[in-house]
């Protein structure tokens, strides 16, 4: 009993800590696409998803590892930190020569810091400090941003975000104090590394990518009524996305939580529904200038079951060191959206693009369920 009411705070904090920082995130792009428009919120999200790339890319496979390897008392903090902290240093050099953008580059850093403190506050399962920081992060992220964008416009908005992470730098310093460099670890563990590092690679393209070739292809007016239904998505899948950081640590512990998979993709379903009926009569009543948003929102909520589905399967992968899985499922996802972008995309408009990415959430949800029952039986 005691055991099961731990397991219960436990999520409950992960659960309140995503629930309460998705659930302000969303208010706060919801609140900047009404006040900037379809071309703006478009453009903006343009260079979010760039910082978003480039710093998943800077990190070099850190964040699955180190949720890994602290789940098993491995301190490969340290040494992951110094690498990963000098590659998004010079990433955001190169991204601000080429965009001339401070916020872009600033936005680039503050990920690969958010990035490195939360999967080690995840992997030693101290789930009431991730609660503490999340919260706090994003608090700061909507009075900063929103304070620097009536001061300077709407790089204001990226450099508000940026700063928003300067409270994770506490958690870095005092592991630097208390955990020893050793990259000998990081040599023992490369392999896994590099699999975590190709496909984080390729999960986050599998999330920027769309938007880094609709905006200067199809526009930033269609890109922002895109990203708007996709911002709607997101709270779709905030519970999946809550149990799965959830579970990620477990399942590298030895302990999988067959029940709690169960529930989360009977309450997908539901929530499906839900996007796909109230969705588009939410949208259009508060966003009446997004005015294609309406018929995104409805079309990317048949993902959600899909997408549950690969989350599920991909923390019982990474906790047991497949990260082989992930990445091909990945690459199935971006392939297959990417193919649709193109060819659904120049015949449907934003329709056909938004279908795209329900059609590579089902063909990778497909390879997932194949692959674990092979994996099962062998």
């Amino acid at each position: 009993m005691t055991n099961s009411w731990k397991k219960l705070k436990d999520l409950s904090s992960i659960g309140l800590a995503d629930f309460s920082a998705k659930g302000i995130s969303a208010l706060f792009w919801f609140y900047i696409a009404a006040l900037i428009g379809p071309e703006g919120y478009g453009e903006l999200t343009f260079f979010v998803s760039i910082a978003v790339l480039v710093s998943t890319i800077s990190l070099l496979g850190a964040t699955s590892t180190l949720v890994v390897y602290t789940a098993k008392k491995i301190p490969i903090q340290t040494a992951l930190y110094s690498i990963t902290l000098i590659s998004g240093t010079i990433s955001s050099i190169i991204v601000f020569l080429v965009l001339f953008n401070v916020g872009t580059s600033f936005l680039i850093l503050g990920h690969v810091i958010f990035g490195l403190v939360t999967s080690e506050l995840l992997g030693q399962k101290i789930f009431r400090t991730y609660l503490k920081f999340v919260i706090t992060q994003r608090v700061l992220m909507v009075t900063l941003s929103l304070g620097l964008f009536y001061l300077i416009g709407e790089e204001g908005i990226l450099i508000g975000m940026a700063l928003s992470y300067l409270p994770y730098v506490i958690i870095i310093f005092k592991n630097y104090r208390n955990i020893p460099i050793n990259f000998t670890l990081v040599k023992e563990k490369l392999g896994f590394i590099i699999n975590n590092f190709i496909t984080t690679s390729s999960i986050a393209l599998n999330g920027s990518l769309d938007k880094l070739i609709i905006g200067p292809i199809f526009g930033f007016t269609i890109l922002g009524n895109y990203s708007l239904g996709l911002q709607a998505l997101s709270l779709l899948t905030m519970l999946p996305t809550i149990v799965s950081k959830y579970i990620v640590p477990y399942d590298s512990s030895g302990f999988e939580n067959k029940k709690l998979k169960k529930i989360i993709i009977l309450v997908s379903i539901l929530l499906s529904i839900l996007g796909f009926t109230l969705g588009p009569l939410v949208l259009s009543s508060i966003f009446p200038k997004f005015e294609t948003a309406t018929s995104v929102i409805q079309i990317v909520s048949l993902s959600t079951l899909p997408m549950t589905i690969v989350t599920v399967y991909n923390s019982k992968f990474l906790g047991n060191e497949q990260s082989r899985h992930v990445l091909i499922n990945s690459s199935i996802w971006t392939l297959t959206q990417i193919t649709g972008i193109f060819t659904l995309g120049n015949i449907y408009g934003v329709n056909g693009i938004a279908f795209s990415l329900v059609l590579g959430s089902i063909l990778a949800c497909f390879y997932v369920v194949i692959a674990e029952f092979v994996t099962s039986k062998n």
